[in-house]
């Protein structure tokens, strides 16, 4: 009886959809400046924009980021990534950790209980860079993706399933000058796939990442002040609303160890700064126009 009900909740509550997760990157400096880091990946940022850009490293890095609000629909929660370049060998590599745990009602139990709809999806990365000469870098990731979908009906029933898949990406990213660079992400290059049953649907459900080539370009106009440009999704491969508007660009001005940073990520504002203090490096993102989110980065430089 109770499943019966719950079953028939959920064709009812299909009319009562609310909004889902916002969909964002990583990262408080690279989200800070527009979700436009491509072209720049100059610190451990890189394992998830361009892993080519880790043999920018002066030495180890540690970094995280947390997600101070909206952590239920802001797509990234938490972010960790260390790593480190060697220049005997011209190799660089890393270790990352995405973490994702998006819920939202969907419906309503009696007694105004909320329903909730959820998505918890975890990555562990391992990243590896390779320095061709002084102005190639390759490099790439391979990614071990957990990904649950799954209802909440409290105080009746929590239901979940899951699928796990391995995803890989190809990064470039050329030096033409001192001050200008470009990069290169093909993400999700195997365009992995997996099958996961929605259980209020009562079908499985065949998801596919799509290969999302992602160029850009980045230029030091003078010692303080950097600009960059990106294509999210050059192909056009993506469906989703949010991804019709394409171009990311932003900018980071630093004023001794101070930074300020703002930006546009396909039509929506970002803003933040930036504070070094010895080897530690704390960045602030807001993200007025993603339901004002709010994040905060630490890198650590050892």
């Amino acid at each position: 009886m109770r499943k019966l009900f719950l079953t028939i909740f959920c064709l009812i509550s299909l009319s009562f959809l609310g909004s889902g997760p916002v969909s964002a990157c990583v990262g408080g400096r690279p989200m800070a400046m527009g979700a436009c880091f491509t072209g720049v990946a100059d610190d451990i940022n890189a394992v998830y924009w361009n892993p080519a850009g880790l043999v920018q490293l002066k030495g180890g890095e540690f970094t995280w980021t947390y997600t101070l609000n909206n952590r239920d629909i802001y797509n990234y929660d938490d972010y960790l990534a260390t790593g480190t370049y060697d220049p005997r060998i011209g190799l660089a590599y890393a270790i990352g950790y995405i973490n994702i745990d998006d819920r939202w009602v969907f419906g309503y139990l009696p007694a105004d209980n909320p329903a909730f709809k959820e998505r918890k999806i975890s990555e562990l990365i391992f990243s590896l860079a390779k320095r061709i000469n002084g102005q190639w870098s390759i490099g790439g990731n391979i990614r071990f993706v957990n990904y649950g979908l799954g209802y909440d009906f409290s105080p009746y029933d929590k239901v979940i399933d899951t699928a796990t898949f391995m995803a890989v990406d190809l990064s470039l990213l050329f030096k033409a000058t001192d001050r200008l660079r470009f990069g290169l992400l093909l993400q999700d290059f195997n365009k992995p796939e997996f099958v996961i049953f929605d259980w209020c649907k009562n079908i499985y459900l065949r998801g596919i990442y799509i290969l999302n080539v992602r160029p850009a370009v980045s230029y030091q106009v003078t010692d303080s002040l950097l600009v960059t440009a990106s294509v999210y999704d050059l192909l056009g491969e993506s469906t989703d609303v949010e991804t019709r508007q394409r171009f990311r660009f932003g900018f980071e001005q630093r004023i001794n160890n101070f930074t300020l940073r703002a930006g546009s990520d396909r039509g929506n504002i970002t803003l933040g700064c930036g504070l070094k203090l010895a080897g530690l490096e704390i960045d602030y993102a807001f993200l007025p126009d993603m339901a004002e989110t709010h994040m905060l980065g630490l890198t650590y430089r050892f």
